[in-house]
């Protein structure tokens, strides 16, 4: 039988069964986690009963899913799931159809929540829900926690949305340079995400950005506290965002710039609400300047080629994107001479030390 939950929500997430559902649903993809995932997965028991937390074993060869499975049987809100590997967007779009929570939270299995945050999400989450105002995303803080170093560099909202309220794109002031609202940040309404009909293309890395988009653009209800809830762990060797990773990795992130390029309408959603296009641009800015830095990298007469195509691409494909994307930094950052992309280069590499994103 299913667990039982207190009834949140009148939302078509509540279990058949029960007709009730958890108030947050944590997915966390698992390959080859198992050293390290208890740091994860501890922080998340610490919700409570409030919560289930799917833990999903994407066809790993160590011993994850042994680690599963002993927290399943020790913890009732754990749901347990196995599979042949699918990537990082297979695992989601496996999370999105079976979580039964009011909302939805991923958490990937080398990173961790703070739980005395997550207790502030959860009673606003709760309080929402009894008022009948439960926002469409909620908004938190997100912290880059590197290892190397032992420092932390915080992602912050303030200056961008208002705090402890729901409230509409209207609402919303001028976004800064890296208030990009990434996956990290973000607690989605697990009706409204559904709404959307995503569906994450599998086996391929980076699609983050493509579910965080198609979001926002469902999204009409924003919330945002000003707490740092995620801390996402960044130099532990083999990250799929780790320089050479990215470098081996360039198709699948080329074709996420491209599926975040073409799968959104941004003119229409500008011509309805411009603040929410806009915040939706700057991600495409970022995934741009990202693509292009790291084809300049790669620094191949092919790499260079699939540069002017991506642009090419996003001219031919969103005249109003490209507008937008080539009138900011990475714009500025797709230099078409050798030393204008060592200048490019040199440029990234210092705001990568000042804002410490990777």
């Amino acid at each position: 039988m299913a667990e039982e939950y207190p009834s949140y929500c009148d939302s078509d997430t509540k279990d058949a069964e029960t007709s009730s559902a958890p108030l947050v649903s944590f997915l966390v993809p698992c390959y080859n986690s198992a050293s390290y995932m208890a740091s994860c997965v501890d922080t998340l028991l610490r919700a409570g009963e409030r919560c289930e937390i799917i833990l999903v074993d994407d066809g790993s060869s160590d011993n994850t899913a042994e680690v599963i499975a002993a927290y399943a049987a020790e913890h009732s809100n754990v749901v347990p799931v196995y599979q042949e590997n699918s990537n990082w967007g297979g695992v989601v779009n496996r999370g999105i159809a079976m979580a039964r929570g009011v909302y939805f939270k991923i958490v990937d299995s080398d990173d961790r929540l703070d739980p005395e945050a997550v207790q502030k999400v959860l009673d606003t989450l709760e309080h929402q829900c009894a008022i009948q105002e439960e926002p469409d995303i909620l908004v938190t803080n997100f912290v880059y926690d590197h290892v190397a170093d032992n420092t932390e560099h915080v992602i912050k909202y303030r200056s961008l949305f208002p705090t402890d309220q729901v409230f509409p794109w209207s609402a919303m002031g001028k976004p800064g340079i890296d208030q990009v609202i990434m996956v990290h940040a973000s607690w989605f309404n697990l009706r409204v995400l559904r709404s959307t009909g995503i569906i994450l293309p599998v086996g391929v890395s980076y699609m983050d950005s493509i579910l965080v988009l198609h979001a926002l653009a469902a999204t009409k209800r924003l919330m945002y506290l000003d707490i740092n809830a995620y801390y996402y762990l960044i130099g532990r060797e083999g990250q799929s965002v780790d320089v050479e990773v990215v470098k081996k990795r360039i198709d699948q992130q080329l074709l996420a710039s491209k599926l975040a390029i073409d799968g959104i309408d941004y003119e229409a959603i500008y011509a309805q609400e411009k603040n929410q296009a806009l915040l939706m641009m700057g991600y495409v800015v970022c995934m741009m300047s990202v693509s292009t830095i790291y084809l300049f990298k790669i620094n191949t007469p092919e790499a260079l080629q699939k540069c002017k195509d991506l642009w090419a691409y996003m001219k031919h494909q969103s005249p109003l994107l490209y507008k937008h994307v080539h009138a900011s930094y990475a714009g500025w950052t797709n230099r078409r001479t050798v030393l204008g992309r060592k200048i490019a280069l040199l440029v990234y590499a210092i705001c990568q030390r000042i804002f410490k994103f990777a």
